[in-house]
């Protein structure tokens, strides 16, 4: 059978290639003969559409987005991406008004190509993550919306998508509610990968087929990296990720991990390695700026990393931990799915407690920036390290055959 995977968005985003690689791997273990295409996030206009999938283009090939815009070309101007945003506005709504058969005249020989994927696939799944949200600003708002177009477009055509392991919200605003639960209440069937999303956020709307599962990225297999990197055996090993976070809340948050560091080392005598997990944000600054603040005798103890990884090689780094303490939480999804007992810091959404709550974890994910609550949950999560793992590996075996019914129900040979 053939697929599209819509959304696909960054090899720089470690979490996001791990969930594509994961998503297809599954397909075929459920489909020998599984034919599957991406869309990126990135038109063909835009740079990043050339630079972004590099990686997936060795699983996969990846066509270009129809709607999804951000540099045209080598401008980066706010005005010319609002008027893009109006230019696709108008070209969606005529297209709403067109037969399907003269729908591809609103649109360029290349986003014609996705537009044929799309018809001719049997199923077009909207891969995992958590992309489906906004906040109270304008420009969130706006950016949601035209990530609908392409629902919307492939609704139009006939192909509602599958969503498949997304947490959902929140999303704000009358027009971006109303229009995104006008589009997931038509979409085939959506797989949360959690339920605190629809628990917390009442007014999200969904078909009348669901599922529940976890990330599917838990299910993803590492590759062998050759590397000089030597993780001793005869101390504890704590892998960290570190990101930016919002300017307010960045001072508690550096301290936080100050605090929990010099802890570490202190009375466990701990090695720590602080990984790049995702390279397009500011993580490796916000990495270093917690180094320079610990003190020299603990910088000993302390490994920042800069290079760039693939996603796959870091599960296999991460695998090495005695422990994981992570802001990106497809860093500690890679640590868990190796069987490294880990604590979640959030930092968006119920996507972090909604997750660790499939595998009965949520007592280690953090919500609030303290150094005193972070150094008592790793404490938790030492004493009771070896139940942890005795329950990861019974947990995740579970979740991996559960989902594979959910694809047995919802993806039928046709």
């Amino acid at each position: 059978m053939k697929y599209a995977l819509i959304n696909c968005y960054s090899d720089n985003n470690r979490g996001d290639l791990a969930i594509i690689i994961a998503t297809i791997n599954l397909l075929k273990e459920h489909d020998q003969n599984a034919d599957i295409t991406g869309v990126s996030t990135y038109n063909a206009s835009d740079p990043l559409y050339s630079s972004e999938h590099k990686i997936l283009n060795d699983y996969i090939p990846v066509l270009p987005s129809i709607f999804g815009v951000v540099n045209i070309g080598k401008s980066h101007s706010t005005l010319m991406k609002i008027i893009r945003f109006f230019y696709d506005t108008i070209r969606i709504c005529i297209s709403l008004l067109l037969p399907k058969k003269l729908i591809k005249v609103m649109y360029t020989s290349k986003e014609r190509t996705t537009i044929d994927l799309i018809c001719n696939s049997d199923y077009v799944i909207s891969k995992g993550g958590s992309f489906i949200c906004s906040d109270h600003s304008i420009r969130s708002q706006i950016a949601l919306i035209r990530l609908l177009y392409i629902f919307i477009l492939c609704i139009k055509l006939g192909k509602p998508p599958f969503i498949l392991c997304q947490s959902i919200g929140p999303y704000s605003g009358f027009i971006t509610r109303f229009l995104t639960n006008l589009v997931l209440t038509r979409c085939s069937a959506v797989v949360l990968r959690e339920d605190v999303c629809i628990d917390s956020y009442d007014y999200i709307k969904l078909p009348n087929i669901r599922y529940v599962s976890t990330d599917i990225a838990f299910f993803t297999k590492n590759i062998e990296l050759p590397t000089n990197l030597i993780i001793p055996n005869d101390c504890m090993s704590i892998g960290m990720t570190i990101k930016d976070v919002e300017a307010s809340l960045n001072q508690d948050y550096i301290n936080m991990f100050v605090d929990t560091i010099n802890y570490c080392v202190s009375k466990y005598n701990a090695k720590i390695y602080i990984f790049p997990h995702v390279t397009i944000d500011n993580d490796i600054d916000n990495s270093f700026e917690v180094y320079k603040r610990l003190p020299d005798a603990v910088k000993q103890n302390v490994v920042v990393f800069g290079d760039d990884y693939h996603a796959l090689h870091l599960k296999n780094i991460y695998k090495k931990m005695t422990f994981f303490i992570g802001t990106r939480l497809h860093s500690t999804i890679f640590a868990l799915s190796e069987n490294v007992p880990s604590v979640c810091i959030t930092y968006h959404g119920t996507k972090a407690l909604g997750v660790f709550k499939t595998l009965g974890m949520k007592e280690y994910v953090l919500i609030r920036y303290s150094g005193r609550e972070l150094i008592n949950v790793f404490d938790k999560l030492i004493e009771n390290n070896f139940k942890i793992k005795d329950d990861l590996i019974h947990t995740l075996s579970l979740k991996k055959n559960d989902l594979m019914m959910v694809f047995k129900e919802l993806f039928k040979k046709l």
